[in-house]
């Protein structure tokens, strides 16, 4: 069983450093007063042998060693017991007790043993710890200010509102002190009002406050990052942080907690160096995720998630942020080896919250947003619309009279233009999006028990009808210590997700004309089906109007139990079985009275789903240290994952009575049935082993082998191997007297796999059909696909160098990482001639490069100790560069150079995502020598190839749509009560490949949906060309290219992405008030883009005919009681 600090609530557990090396934290007073009757009996100190051997070595490093033997933990001040002190031990097969005589005879220093927690301090405190504890409403008695005894009490927290135990609280100059109880309350009797009082506590800021003639002072101490030793979940276990390899990011949900984010990975936007996240736009949309680039073509390149040690494949919206603990982000192939078959594209690691306090503490967090577009793209209104009419006629060659408008417009349209009426279908069909979110839980721990029960009601309304997302989420965690050797643990979630409704079609009112009509019947609430009486010019609230049902659910369940073998010190051995069963209803009635369903009279659809997944994991953990120098962590490794997919799917058409919907598919003239099932198993083995000397040197080795069903015969397994080195220099004998806190090399080489293909890849697939002979309609089968049994691995290879500093007592920390990737084998799927009766086959083939830098910075800018205030400032940077280094291997043209592959844009040299095609020059203007097949008022082409003409040999590689760089910069300022976070996220193209542009040439070209659009439909509101406007940026109205061709635009940007306020209210109210806190924030997401990309979302690439992008403000409250 690893060992945890006394505040379980952090998943970056603080374990002290080697300098101050272990100066835990007293317990509390009730805590001492009930061990000091049962230390004796407790069965673990009474058990647990000791075997030592140490010679002159200082106090701290034989608490160090004892720590290391064992499950003990020392929890003390270094003010009140002297570490440093040389001693000389030796210990055969001892118990606790005498050993600890040993280390403190003839000191004052006297110990009390609760279970694992070891309490060193004073004999005097000791003594004083066993009176009654004084009573929070205990009133303050003393002379007050001018002389004589003066009483302070109060309670102490941390940055979470979690109380602080045992801090040592003294009087400056003075030896009067005391500490904090279970609670956080204490009480200390100063020489006079005008004193000074030190708070301290292991891991966090000391403070210094002025009594200033208060009788109650309350305070919130912040995290000493650089004084801590942080433990990281790395996959199968946890590990300190200064023995970590690899390149890995752990993030703390907490920070998050007040901005509008439903789903985990948006917290992580801008947070993580390496980590692109794409802003979702729709309610209950998944954010798009990668790590470190494109390293595939064909195959998935989203990593893998891991949640709480079991490896999860469905949609992280089944989670709710609130209890989510941590996220871990393994970027490098050292650090991700541990799950390497499907590791290649990065892992995160998601750890749910657990008990964090020894009495029950309960949590409500209520949260309340709208939203609305950032910005609209303009249609034209009625006179635009109606010069546009003229303006297409004429640029087409037919009669265009301004007095004839009426001949060109049709019977609604006209009866409407002729009464003045227009409408604004933008208007009438957005509305303010809404966000409501409610959850409670409740929490806490016990010698032998850790819970933790939450529920979330969340719900979410899109800014047009029935765009809806609502999410149900159970949560319950439960861990027990059946003994001091046997643990068992049950996770379980449920989570159920609605997304019935089919959403309004925003789409449609950008093209629906202004002189349109919005109702049918508006007594009866009927909509005009088409507005302008255009067959593709569909009213956008129509769809809401047929009955839809999506739900999806999903439960998962985990069963983990660990022993720890108490005649072999350090080793463990832990069972995991988890199962998460996922299904979807999705139902949908089209009635015969509506346009969807009025050719088949009526058509109903019923689908369901239902995906079950289950892992086995076994692992042996040995975990000790030798001679307080080196220390060895092994793990022993045998999975085994499968998942099974079902699906049926019942279809009917002409339904001769419509009251019974799509519960009425028995009696549809026209039936049809679909059902479909797959499965795939993989298995897995896998070492790995952690050294490190002397808190020096760390070495991290794994070996895993792999076996995938859905690869071919005599290809289903794969060994992945890694190697990860570290050197912290800052613990070196030389570095001593430096300012560096922490300096820290690491270098890793590791290969993982990529698996992320269909599970039947690598065979002959069949399909069904149906023929007709005659009047009798037969079943068919088909083959749909050509096996290649020689299907196999893609396999990705990194090298990573990485840097950890912390400088000025840890006012300024970081790391840079440097890496280089190449992924050969890739799951590519080629295209074969169609005579062979298929266009496509999935092989392994071609290799595509990586490489790049990822800078994290953390500066304190302001330390709270003697101020109201404080300011922290973060950054990171990334910058990756991609291109494919090899395709199929063919040189068709035998120039003795590998070909192409110009169909799918991918070239040799270039980046994966690459826009390929003719370049625009500006517009033909009348007067200029233009060529055949043009006109003016259409894009100038570029001649590129120098051959007069324009061929298909003028198209050239034009930019890509990865990001150049990016980089984030996060400040969180403290006053008083009042905490502000603000946090600027931005992307940036440029460079030698034209980095991050996207094609926006519908916003340009308002006839570029299809060739008739702008004849028949409204567009956006921009200047077109015409014979009066001649413009060089957009076309003529009715441009229809005669070589298709992009308009490409810069699509970097600059965004003020999330700002919150919160106030957290006094704790002498509240405890009046039987509340532990309560804290009350507002925030805003999306608030501003600085960007040239004149559609919606840059970062999305969105634009006119899309979903806007959207800015949300919310306001909430936390309460704790």
């Amino acid at each position: 069983m690893e060992k945890n600090s006394i505040r379980q609530d952090r998943k970056h557990y603080p374990i002290v450093p080697s300098k101050a090396f272990r100066i835990m934290k007293l317990t509390t007073l009730l805590i001492l007063g009930s061990v000091l009757q049962i230390w004796a009996a407790d069965t673990y100190a009474q058990s647990t042998r000791l075997n030592l051997d140490l010679d002159n070595v200082p106090v701290a490093q034989v608490l160090k060693a004892i720590e290391d033997q064992s499950e003990f933990f020392f929890l003390y001040s270094p003010k009140i017991v002297d570490v440093d002190r040389r001693v000389q031990i030796t210990a055969d097969d001892q118990l606790i007790m005498p050993v600890l005589e040993k280390v403190f005879s003839g000191t004052s220093t006297r110990y009390v043993v609760k279970g694992r927690q070891i309490v060193l301090s004073s004999a005097e405190l000791i003594r004083s710890m066993e009176a009654p504890a004084i009573p929070k409403n205990a009133t303050a008695i003393g002379n007050g200010p001018g002389g004589g005894d003066f009483e302070v009490r109060g309670v102490v927290k941390d940055d979470e509102d979690m109380p602080l135990i045992g801090v040592n609280i003294l009087e400056k100059g003075t030896g009067r002190g005391t500490i904090t109880d279970l609670d956080g309350n204490y009480t200390i009797t100063v020489t006079n009002g005008n004193a000074v009082l030190q708070f301290s506590y292991t891991g966090y800021i000391s403070r210094e406050v002025p009594v200033g003639n208060r009788q109650i002072i309350d305070l919130i101490l912040e995290p000493d990052i650089a004084s801590l030793e942080e433990i990281v979940v790395v996959g199968y276990g946890t590990q300190k942080k200064s023995d970590v390899t690899g390149s890995l990011v752990s993030t703390r949900m907490d920070k998050f907690e007040d901005l509008p984010n439903y789903n985990v990975l948006q917290a992580l936007q801008g947070s993580v160096p390496g980590l692109s996240v794409r802003n979702p736009d729709r309610p209950g949309e998944d954010p798009g995720i990668l790590i470190r680039g494109t390293n595939s073509l064909s195959a998935g390149n989203g990593p893998l998630v891991v949640v709480d040690g079991i490896i999860f494949n469905g949609s992280l919206n089944h989670f709710d942020n609130n209890d989510i603990a941590s996220v871990d982000v393994l970027k490098d192939a050292s650090a991700a080896a541990i799950y390497g078959s499907r590791a290649a594209n990065g892992v995160i690691l998601i750890t749910t919250k657990g008990g964090t306090s020894e009495k029950p503490t309960f949590n409500f967090n209520t949260s309340h947003g709208v939203s609305d577009p950032v910005y609209l793209v303009d249609v034209l209104d009625g006179p635009g619309y109606i010069q546009k009419i003229l303006d297409f006629r004429e640029a087409s060659g037919l009669e265009a009279d301004p007095n004839n408008i009426t001949d060109y417009l049709s019977p609604t349209e006209t009866e409407n233009y002729l009464n003045g009426k227009t409408i604004n279908w933008q208007d009438e069909t957005i509305q303010t999006g809404m966000s409501h979110n409610y959850h409670l839980d409740v929490s806490g721990r016990t010698d032998k028990t850790n819970y933790y029960l939450a529920g979330t009601l969340f719900s979410q309304d899109g800014i047009v009808p029935n765009d809806n997302f609502q999410r149900l989420a159970l949560k319950a965690n439960f861990s027990n210590d059946i003994t001091d050797w046997y643990t068992i643990k049950f996770n379980t979630a449920f989570s159920s997700l609605d997304y019935s409704g089919i959403a309004a079609e925003l789409n449609y009112t950008y093209g629906l004309s202004p002189y349109g009509s919005y109702w049918e019947d508006e007594a009866r609430g009927i909509y005009q089906e088409l507005p302008h009486e255009d067959p593709l010019g569909v009213h956008p609230l129509l769809n809401t109007l047929h009955d839809d049902v999506d739900i999806r659910n999903s439960f998962l369940g985990t069963v983990s139990s660990q022993l720890e073998f108490p005649f072999i010190p350090g080793l463990s051995w832990t069972l995991n079985y988890s199962t998460n069963l996922r299904n979807r209803k999705f139902n949908q009635f089209f009635s015969g009275n509506s346009l969807a369903g009025r050719t088949a009279n009526g058509r109903a659809s019923k689908y369901y789903s239902e995906a079950l997944d289950w892992t086995f994991d076994n692992f042996l953990t040995y975990k000790r240290t030798f001679g307080s120098r080196h220390s060895v962590h092994a793990t022993l490794l045998y999975s085994r994952e499968a998942q099974r997919i079902e699906t049926s799917e019942l279809n009917g058409n002409d339904l001769f009575t419509q009251q019974l919907g799509f519960h009425g598919l028995d009696i549809a003239a026209v039936q049809t049935i679909n059902s479909g099932y797959s499965d795939q198993n993989s298995v897995a083995i896998m070492g790995r082993l952690n050294y490190s000397f002397d808190n020096r040197y760390a070495l991290t080795a794994t070996m895993r082998r792999d076996g995938y069903s859905g690869f071919g015969r005599g290809n289903k397994y794969a060994n992945f191997p890694s190697l990860g080195l570290s050197w912290t220099i800052s613990n070196e004998e030389f570095m001593k007297e430096s300012p560096v806190d922490i300096l820290k090399l690491r270098i890793s080489f590791g290969r993982n796999g990529n698996q992320a293909v269909g599970r039947y890849q690598s065979l002959a697939r069949i399909g069904n059909s149906q023929y007709v002979f005659g009047n009798t309609t037969v079943p068919t089968t088909y083959s749909t696909s050509l096996a290649n049994t020689a299907l196999g691995w893609e396999t990705t290879e990194v090298i990573n160098g990485g840097l950890d500093f912390g400088i000025l007592s840890g006012r300024l920390r970081g790391n840079i990482d440097v890496y280089t990737s190449n992924t050969y084998n890739l799951l590519l799927q080629r295209s074969i001639p169609e005579t062979s009766g298929f266009n496509s086959v999935f092989t392994n083939l071609g290799k595509v490069h990586n490489h790049g830098v990822e800078i994290a910075l953390n500066s304190t800018n302001i330390r709270p100790d003697h101020q109201d205030w404080s300011w922290e400032t973060g950054f990171t940077f990334s910058l990756n560069r991609n291109r494919i280094e090899g395709l199929t291997g063919i040189d068709a043209d035998n120039d003795g150079i590998e070909d192409d592959d110009i169909s799918n844009s991918w070239f040799i040299g270039h980046p994966v995502n690459v826009y390929f095609g003719y370049q625009t020059d500006g517009i033909y203007q009348i007067g200029d020598e233009i060529p055949d097949g043009f006109q003016a008022g259409e894009y100038r082409l570029k001649d590129t190839d120098g051959v007069d003409g324009l061929t298909a040999d003028d198209r050239v590689i034009l930019g890509s749509s990865l990001p150049n760089y990016t980089f984030a910069i996060s400040n969180t300022v403290r006053y008083k009560n009042f905490s502000l976070y603000v946090l600027i996220n931005s992307i940036q193209g440029g460079g030698k490949e034209n980095y991050y542009v996207g094609n926006n040439i519908r916003m340009y070209n308002v006839n570029g949906r299809f060739s008739t659009w702008s004849e028949r439909f409204n567009v956006q509101d921009v200047p077109y060309w015409t014979p009066n406007n001649p413009s060089n940026v957009y076309p003529i109205v009715n441009y229809v290219p005669s070589r298709s061709h992009p308009v490409l635009e810069d699509r970097s940007f600059i965004r003020l992405q999330d700002v919150s306020l919160s106030y957290r209210f006094d704790e002498e109210l509240l405890t009046r008030l039987g509340v532990q806190s309560l804290r009350l924030y507002v925030s805003g997401k999306n608030l501003h883009t600085w960007t040239k990309w004149s559609g919606y979302d840059p970062e999305n690439a969105s634009t006119v005919g899309q979903f806007p992008m959207l800015r949300t403000f919310t306001m909430g409250a936390d309460l704790r009681f």
